[in-house]
């Protein structure tokens, strides 16, 4: 096997109430995923970039009694590169780490920063850049003492990159590979996102495997799903109709779209086994267990054979 483990992600919202997270923690459980990767903002579980006490209590009980493993997804805004609200970007990835401790879970995913809104001009990109850096370095400090490693993951071009209203980095494995091997700390990595990267190969020209090579010494934990490789460009039509018409980041089930994923497995060697979180979206849950079982075919089918160099 090429995985560690094999999980899948719970993608749906509960802030209004948890009946509908013990009945999908149940039908997860029946389709046997060694862990579920969770989102504490959408447990409701962080309030003002603090654990909520009274609302952690509950989720926290019905995540512990569904006797599953976990992994955990930080809140996708988590931005260590926005100098104006560094305390309460920090106190966020924080919680998300306590949290992650409180059940369980050794992984906790972030997203490298200035995914979301400009760039702020009063600082230059190197200041920014070096901020996370420092935040990355402070938040492993704290992952190593709790038994957590922070994974942080590689994104894709969306509209807002497109447009030039926000700028990512991540959307070159190869510079998160960088900015990781800069920060040098034990529990500090990336977590490989096997889509976004195609979807960025396929935009900006790079090669798919060969950026994931130069990144996977440094990966700890992988997203895998599929996607047709199509960028939406135009910004139509409308995000509740791109799988009907085969645009942007999907999330579907591995060989369900046109990613070469038993190529890019086999030809690329992880020095550090990870977990592999078979991550849906959320109209795709009815599809766990046949995702779950691509994944562990795709893992089974390159283990046994000797690699090609990438």
């Amino acid at each position: 096997m090429a995985f560690r483990s094999v999980g899948t992600n719970l993608s749906r919202m509960y802030v209004d109430g948890v009946s509908g997270l013990a009945e999908d923690l149940g039908a997860l459980k029946r389709s046997e995923p060694d862990f579920v990767e969770v989102w504490p903002q959408n447990l409701g579980v962080i309030l003002g970039g603090r654990l909520d006490t009274n609302r952690l209590r509950a989720v926290g009980e019905l995540l512990l009694e569904a006797e599953l493993a976990y992994t955990v997804h930080a809140p996708l805004e988590i931005n260590l590169m926005d100098l104006t609200s560094h305390g309460l970007q920090r106190d966020v990835l924080d919680a998300s780490l306590r949290f992650a401790k409180g059940i369980g879970a050794e992984v906790v995913v972030c997203h490298a920063g200035q995914r979301i809104g400009a760039r702020d001009a009063r600082h230059s990109m190197g200041d920014q850049l070096s901020a996370e850096r420092s935040a990355l370095w402070e938040a492993g400090d704290l992952a190593g003492e709790l038994g957590v490693t922070i994974a942080v993951e590689n994104y894709y071009p969306e509209q807002p990159i497109l447009r030039g209203a926000v700028y990512d980095y991540s959307v070159w494995p190869s510079q998160l590979a960088e900015q990781i091997s800069t920060v040098d700390h034990p529990a500090v990595g990336i977590c490989l996102d096997v889509g976004h990267a195609a979807l960025a190969a396929g935009f900006f020209g790079f090669d798919f495997i060969e950026e994931c090579a130069a990144i996977a010494p440094l990966v700890r934990h992988v997203h895998l799903h599929d996607n047709l490789q199509r960028t939406n460009v135009t910004g139509e039509p409308q995000v509740s109709e791109h799988t009907a018409y085969g645009l942007g980041d999907l999330h579907l089930p591995p060989g369900r779209g046109t990613i070469p994923l038993e190529d890019l497995f086999r030809r690329i060697e992880f020095p550090e086994k990870p977990s592999c979180c078979v991550e849906l979206s959320p109209e795709l849950f009815y599809s766990v267990s046949e995702a779950l079982h691509a994944a562990r075919e795709l893992g089974l089918a390159v283990a046994p054979r000797e690699r090609v160099p990438a």
